[in-house]
């Protein structure tokens, strides 16, 4: 018989595993590819946040960067600009069958992809259809992007568009977090290359 000592440690044990492993169900895949030039990125992209408005109106945040690099306001020089990606999709309508096309021809969402290095930086934009997989109230919001497009639409002077015009494929799942979110928009927008 299992003595109220031990089951106690094992119920604690279990909830700490809990704990522990609470991030691990997370997760992004992004490959952006060029029909043109044949170039392929697939930017392993691990600090991930998600707010909401309504089940209509998501943000999902996507970024290499770590949190204390992002917790750190861009300094616009090459010492204090972090080289790395970030990449913001906005749901601004959740596809509903009967009542909003659902297919890959589709748009439901607007989608940035921002790529910084020292003294460059690109900012490619476009469209594509998001499946959500679960509810944005869950806390957790999942979903994949099967024939996303998005071009070159800002770039610094010294930027080099090695992609062109690309595809996009993504799937997702991402925890929500409004602090988090909050600040990747505001490197979003700081770092945003002003069109000419």
């Amino acid at each position: 018989m299992t003595s109220p000592a031990k089951t106690m440690f094992a119920a604690v044990l279990a909830l700490t595993l809990c704990w522990s492993l609470a991030g691990c169900g997370t997760y992004a895949k992004l490959t952006l590819e060029s029909p043109l030039t044949g170039a392929t990125l697939t930017p392993r992209l691990s600090t991930m946040a998600y707010t909401f408005r309504d089940e209509n109106t998501v943000d999902i945040y996507l970024s290499d960067l770590s949190p204390d690099q992002l917790d750190v306001p861009f300094d616009d020089n090459a010492a204090g600009w972090p080289t790395g990606q970030m990449m913001h999709i906005h749901m601004f309508i959740r596809p509903s069958p009967g009542q909003t096309p659902i297919e890959p021809q589709s748009s439901n969402c607007t989608i940035r992809h921002m790529i910084l290095a020292p003294g460059a930086t690109g900012l490619y934009g476009g469209g594509g259809f998001l499946l959500p997989s679960s509810s944005a109230k869950s806390g957790t919001f999942g979903g994949r992007i099967a024939a996303g497009t998005l071009r070159l639409q800002a770039a610094s002077d010294n930027f080099n568009d090695a992609l062109g015009p690309t595809e996009l494929r993504a799937s997702f799942k991402v925890k929500e977090n409004r602090e988090l979110a909050a600040t990747m928009a505001r490197r979003f927008e700081e770092t945003m290359p002003r069109p000419e």
